[in-house]
């Protein structure tokens, strides 16, 4: 009687003839651990770490570079809201043979960031954590607010992701936990795929809406309000916007501290 030697996979139960296919198998095994393993740390301490981002001092123009040098933790935050879009994150989904692993998404960049300053964003689809919606003139009766002061534009980035899984967009998903990580989109979309010759990969695009209050972050508030108060010394406008006056101390107040 013949004998066949086999590899076992400890995990799956698969057996292999061939040692190479084995090795390929514990490779992608490997690849779905750590994806997964991202995620997961990223989760554990992720108050803290989210209560002290919005406390960071930084300017509108600097915000588009911080989410892609933090975007795990959007990511993270996304797929903890939504864990049936995520459930596939870490596995190889396709039906071919050596069918890579679907990866977390990662941003490139932000082909379009187009934020300005208002006292009054809108609050019809969105608020600040500490705010209310108010949908119309009707419910602005009972003196609801129709805006609170933050940041309103359009905003769109690439994501490098896998030409074979053309057709699953979770680089739409970036702000996807919304009012957990306080970024709010409203209408846009995107996906399709092209090579990125500039990039060196196949990317998709997507483009939305952006709203970011104030209130929600406060350390951005303090910097444009920082912003203004120079702005007023040199004589290029004529006060500072009454909603950031508080910022505008605790801004001077930090500046004296650190000097």
């Amino acid at each position: 009687m013949g004998q066949i030697l086999v590899w076992r996979c400890d995990t799956t139960g698969r057996l292999f003839e061939h040692k190479a296919e084995y090795q390929r198998h514990l490779r992608k095994m490997a690849r779905e651990r750590s994806t997964k393993r991202r995620l997961a740390i990223v989760e554990a301490e992720s108050d803290a770490w989210w209560n002290a981002a919005w406390e960071t001092d930084m300017s509108i123009e600097a915000w588009p570079a911080w989410v892609i040098a933090n975007q795990d933790r959007f990511w993270a935050a996304t797929a903890q809201k939504s864990p049936r879009d995520w459930k596939n994150v870490g596995k190889a989904v396709s039906r071919k043979k050596n069918a890579c692993v679907l990866p977390i998404p990662v941003v490139l960049e932000f082909s379009r960031f187009e934020l300005r300053w208002s006292t009054s964003v809108s609050n019809s689809h969105s608020c600040p954590h500490d705010g209310v919606t108010c949908w119309s003139s009707h419910e602005a009766r009972d003196g609801r607010p129709r805006g609170y002061p933050g940041w309103h534009g359009r905003v769109e980035w690439l994501v490098s992701w896998p030409e074979e899984y053309d057709g699953i967009y979770l680089g739409s998903d970036l702000f996807e936990a919304g009012t957990q990580v306080r970024v709010h989109t409203g209408s846009g979309g995107g996906g399709g795929m092209r090579f990125s010759d500039i990039h060196g990969c196949h990317v998709q695009r997507f483009g939305y809406e952006l709203r970011l209050y104030a209130s929600d972050w406060p350390g951005m508030a303090r910097e444009e309000g920082r912003r203004q108060f120079i702005e007023v010394l040199k004589g290029e406008r004529q006060a500072i916007d009454r909603c950031l006056a508080d910022s505008v101390v605790s801004a001077i107040d930090r500046a004296s501290i650190s000097c």
